[in-house]
């Protein structure tokens, strides 16, 4: 747990609010698991059930069953003379929980996207089905946990919606891009002119490597974490490229008197130099 912390103290506020948002955005996710499992346990007659269901698409297959005579004798046994309809409607019924579970689907694929909307939908949807719940359920012992539940989730969707606000409202990273008549930054190199790494790199988050290589004692890695190519040499980063489509560009660094260099051509080859020899080459598609 305390391990977890640091990690979470370590980001910066913009990467926290993205983790708040994808997990508000997740929890749409797994009312859609949970439900499709549930409605499965409620066609096979299992008699369980469990949390974070959504309500009236459990209540769509509930329905088909209950008036296609599909559950045990018992349920039916204050009905004098019970006429039941045809299998056809449990098959509509669960069409339209099929719909209903598809909705759900396309406003978390949508939301992770960013696309507001669709979690603003999300959440409206799922207020009307805990609405729904209520009535038909009434306030009892029996589904206090469910109604809990529900207003968890709303909470949580609400705070996803907030969250991306504040996103937005979050300044934009700022890039340094310099010409080539422009000074380099007073702090690139040290006074033994060695370069001076921008940070340690994260050898945990997922990344591409593009090529990789060693000399002089030294591990030289050409990456590719999220936007942004990386020159890892031992570990730290030492020059890094920022950009959603790659174009042609290189990374260099100097170490203890010797010039390491990861370059793309643009036409799909990487390639890692140690004073100016080539020691690594790779071809990529993507």
């Amino acid at each position: 747990m305390n391990n977890k912390n640091r990690q979470q103290a370590n980001k910066t506020p913009k990467q926290q609010l993205e983790l708040r948002y994808k997990s508000a955005v997740s929890n749409l996710l797994v009312v859609v698991l949970m439900t499709v499992i549930n409605i499965v346990l409620l066609v096979t007659n299992s008699n369980r059930y469990f949390l974070f269901s959504a309500f009236l698409p459990y209540l769509a297959a509930d329905y088909g069953m209950y008036f296609c005579g599909m559950y045990p004798a018992e349920v039916y046994a204050d009905l004098e003379d019970p006429l039941f309809a045809d299998k056809s409607l449990l098959v509509i019924m669960l069409a339209v929980a099929a719909v209903i579970l598809l909705l759900y689907v396309l406003a978390y694929i949508f939301a992770r996207k960013k696309k507001i909307g669709w979690l603003i939908f999300a959440l409206v949807f799922f207020v009307i089905d805990t609405v729904v719940m209520v009535i038909f359920t009434g306030l009892n012992a029996d589904n206090i946990f469910d109604i809990v539940i529900h207003a968890w989730v709303v909470v949580s969707l609400v705070r996803g919606i907030i969250t991306y606000r504040d996103l937005k409202q979050q300044p934009a990273e700022e890039v340094l891009v310099l010409d080539e008549g422009d000074d380099e930054p007073e702090n690139k190199v040290d006074m033994l002119g060695n370069s001076i790494p921008l940070r340690d790199a994260d050898m945990e988050i997922k990344a591409r490597i593009f090529v990789e290589a060693e000399a002089f004692g030294h591990k030289i890695v050409f990456r590719r974490v999220k936007n942004v190519n990386e020159l890892v040499i031992d570990g730290r980063v030492y020059d890094e490229y920022i950009a959603t489509i790659e174009f042609e560009h290189t990374l260099q660094a100097t170490l203890n008197g010797h010039e390491f260099v990861a370059q793309f051509d643009g036409k799909g080859r990487s390639f890692i130099f140690a004073d100016g020899e080539q020691l690594a080459k790779k071809i990529r598609l993507v």
